[in-house]
């Protein structure tokens, strides 16, 4: 007879300790520890808060009670609250769902009726594949897409971090991070006092905090406070104040310290049963959520059971093999009766054959349709298709958990979230002002939809460059766009089987065989010239103008080209037949996606050394087309000097263009002459402006003095930070038309097709004459 306890006294693991009864061997095996989690309990601002980041600095993924707990408090607050994982977890062992165990929980206990597939990103193995192979982006790209479709069915959203146990995900806290900061959704930390040495000291635990907030504030997450996890019971208060104490004076909000709960740490029946795959012969499935401390195996006499059972305190699982119905017996028995001793379950291996004809009608009867033993509750009789070495070796791995049908353990998360964490420190910080910040997956996201919503037809001049026409297959495909390619369509079909590429659905022209369509649209829009019809058909021949003519004509939306001609080649024909009357400056703008935010920098390609007047416009314009791309402008007319502290021509000249600016839109936020460290640093703004700005350390318009400041600094600032420059996009024409690097990637082709139809769609709705 072996036995295994399980023992709780000591703050380290608690071990199942196994002896052979009547002998002094014994083996130890690991029993593994659990963890809590918690949050918070006034929020009542939380609508304004799309999802709150949940993340267990230290990798772990025990955090089942915290999850229980918020979404427990959230949802006597709102009316549909949401749990998603950016990267599925592991299912529970032999899970009938097959779900990531924490989905499966909260599904659960929350009965959340939506497909459980939207809320997770990716399987940890699609993204550890991603991220052995540099492929991070593709991967945020993913998580991001399927978190925003999720986020639009809920109130607010709980989103577990990753942990620390899928394979191959590397720096857990770093990638949690930067998930956070890509979903902009302010991160709660949550620290666990107890370790396998014992409870952490409140110095320790301080030290901790910090070193985590820097790290996840190095990565640009926002920050809404921790929560101690498993605090020392006897040291609770003191731990909780001298921690408070040191987080606060580092300007970090303390949500609360729960206690080491011992119930949460222990292994009960029902975990038992998942581990091992068992099923329940006879009982009802509650009498499952009941703690167990002892595995006693039973493979000798009745006698010695009975005695043994008899002198324990605790109430064992009992395992016996299937053909050991004597013990079977004898178990109930002695279950039911009075003076018996009583057992918290019993398990049958697969040795031998189990209960079958009258004893198993018996048992079946003893326990009638309830599944209890006349006058006792029955003690619920599992088996398992497994022998009993590998049961014992199962038992001895087993970690503690929560399950679905642990009910017991439930309760007990909520209530001590309920009473130990205080939701208003969070709430404060949820509920705080913030400057209004675009991140890049969300600017990209939106783009994404407005151009999928109504696609636009796009000409693609250059259908000779595989990148092109690489770009043009995946932006049908994504449903970015119409596409048309100028090119001899039997050429173009050959460029593209060599590479491998369908072009169903794109629409190739061959611009030399139709080039009498255009000549009469180009001599109208070029009669001031005194243009000919053989200088128009002359013209014609070159595939920009005759792009650009397609779009002039209303036969395409918009024009992408460059990556085979020069910029001047690209623009000159726009300039000559797309030009406002309204708005005669021609400038552009670049899309700054720099790390946590999208910045918009004009005039960086166009204008050499644009008037006062013309600066104005350019920053008019700027504001107009940030706008149209889902960006609220903030514009900042820059210079060398901010406010009245400088002088001289140039900073005389922004002046200027910043009054005139604001006689043509007295409605923007729009601020100059100001530094650029001004504009758009929070910290150096405070020092540098006294007064109240609307723009100063919040700007995401940047408007150049001139060409030479634009270029140099778009440049700089790609270089330095690895941002990735969308453009340039050119504004004040007509129609849009756009412009290409002769180094640019299949990328970058697909990001300004996309921004051309963005454009296109904007000038339809507010056309410039």
């Amino acid at each position: 007879m072996l036995l295994f306890a399980l023992r709780r006294s000591r703050p380290k693991t608690a071990p199942f300790r196994v002896r052979r009864l009547g002998s002094q061997r014994a083996e130890a095996a690991s029993f593994g520890s659990v963890r809590c989690f918690s949050q918070t309990s006034a929020l009542k601002e939380a609508k304004n808060v799309p999802g709150i980041y949940v993340a267990n600095v230290e990798g772990r993924q025990n955090s089942s009670p915290i999850l229980l707990g918020l979404a427990d408090y959230f949802e006597r607050h709102l009316s549909s609250v949401g749990f998603f994982q950016p990267v599925a977890g592991e299912p529970f062992p032999n899970s009938t769902t097959g779900l990531s165990r924490h989905i499966d929980l909260m599904r659960s206990a929350f009965n959340m009726k939506q497909e459980a597939s939207q809320q997770s990103g990716i399987s940890a193995k699609e993204a550890a594949k991603l991220l052995s192979t540099g492929q991070t982006d593709e991967m945020m790209d993913i998580i991001y897409n399927k978190y925003v479709e999720y986020r639009k069915q809920h109130d607010l959203v709980i989103i577990e971090g990753l942990n620390g146990f899928e394979a191959g995900l590397g720096n857990v806290n770093e990638l949690n991070a930067k998930v956070a900061a890509t979903l902009e959704t302010p991160v709660l930390l949550v620290l666990d006092s107890r370790t396998k040495d014992g409870f952490s000291s409140a110095n320790d635990l301080a030290n901790s905090v910090l070193i985590d907030k820097q790290s996840y504030s190095q990565n640009n997450a926002a920050l809404l406070g921790v929560v101690l996890n498993k605090v020392n019971p006897k040291e609770h208060s003191i731990i909780s104040q001298q921690v408070k104490s040191k987080v606060h004076s580092n300007d970090f909000a303390f949500a609360g310290a729960i206690p080491f709960n011992p119930l949460l740490n222990t292994v009960r029946l029902n975990e038992m049963k998942a581990a091992l795959g068992s099923r329940l012969l006879y009982g009802q499935n509650d009498s499952l959520d009941a703690e167990v401390n002892e595995v006693l195996v039973a493979s000798e006499g009745i006698n010695e059971l009975l005695d043994h059972l008899h002198k324990m305190d605790a109430r064992p699982l009992v395992i016996t093999s299937r053909d050991r119905t004597d013990v079977l017996w004898t178990l109930l028995t002695a279950h039911s009766n009075p003076v018996g001793p009583r057992v918290a379950g019993i398990l049958l291996t697969s040795e031998g054959t189990g209960p079958t004809g009258l004893i198993d009608r018996m048992l079946s009867s003893a326990y009638g349709k309830h599944g209890r033993l006349e006058g006792a509750a029955g003690a619920p009789v599992m088996i398992v298709d497994k022998p009993m070495y590998q049961v014992c070796q199962t038992l001895g791995q087993i970690q503690a958990s929560v399950l679905p049908t642990s009910a017991l353990k439930i309760d007990h998360a909520k209530e001590a979230f309920a009473k130990y964490v205080d939701v208003n420190s969070v709430a404060e910080s949820l509920a705080a002002p913030k400057a209004t910040r675009l991140t890049p997956k969300a600017f990209m996201h939106s783009i994404t939809q407005k151009c999928q919503a109504n696609p636009q037809h796009i000409v693609l001049p250059e259908s000779s460059d595989k990148r092109v026409l690489t770009a043009a297959t995946q932006i049908v495909r994504k449903g970015l766009a119409q596409i048309t390619l100028l090119g001899d369509p039997e050429s173009v079909s050959q460029d593209a089987d060599r590479l491998g590429l369908d072009l169903t659905g794109i629409n190739v022209v061959d611009h030399m065989k139709t080039i009498d369509k255009y000549v009469g649209v180009l001599c109208e829009a070029r009669k001031k010239k005194g243009l000919t019809e053989q200088q128009a058909r002359d013209n014609l021949q070159d595939i920009n103008v005759y792009g650009t003519l397609m779009v002039l004509a209303g036969d395409a939306d918009g024009m992408v080209s460059g990556a085979t001609t020069t910029t001047a080649n690209t623009i000159r024909p726009a300039l000559q037949v797309l030009k406002s009357k309204d708005r005669p400056l021609v400038s552009s703008v670049f899309f700054m996606c720099l790390p946590d935010k999208v910045l918009v920098y004009g005039d960086c390609a166009v204008n050499v050394e644009p008037s006062a007047e013309e600066l104005a416009l350019i920053a008019v314009t700027s504001a107009e087309t940030a706008a149209a791309f889902g960006v609220t402008p903030r514009v900042a007319m820059l210079s060398y000097s901010t406010g009245v502290s400088g002088a001289g021509p140039q900073v005389e000249k922004v002046k200027k263009a910043v009054e005139a600016a604001k006689s043509m839109r007295s409605d923007l936020f729009l601020e100059g002459p100001i530094q650029y460290d001004a504009a758009v640093d929070p910290e150096i703004a405070k020092q540098k402006i006294k007064t109240h700005s609307e723009v100063a350390g919040q700007a995401n318009v940047c408007i150049f003095p001139d060409l030479n400041t634009g270029n140099n600094t778009y440049k700089a600032v790609q270089q330095s930070t690895g941002a990735i420059a969308m453009g340039p996009v050119m504004q004040g024409l007509t129609k849009p038309v756009n412009d290409l690097s002769r180094g640019c990637t299949v990328a970058d082709i697909i990001n300004t097709v996309a921004c051309t139809s963005v454009q296109a769609l904007g000038l339809k709705s507010a056309p410039i004459k």
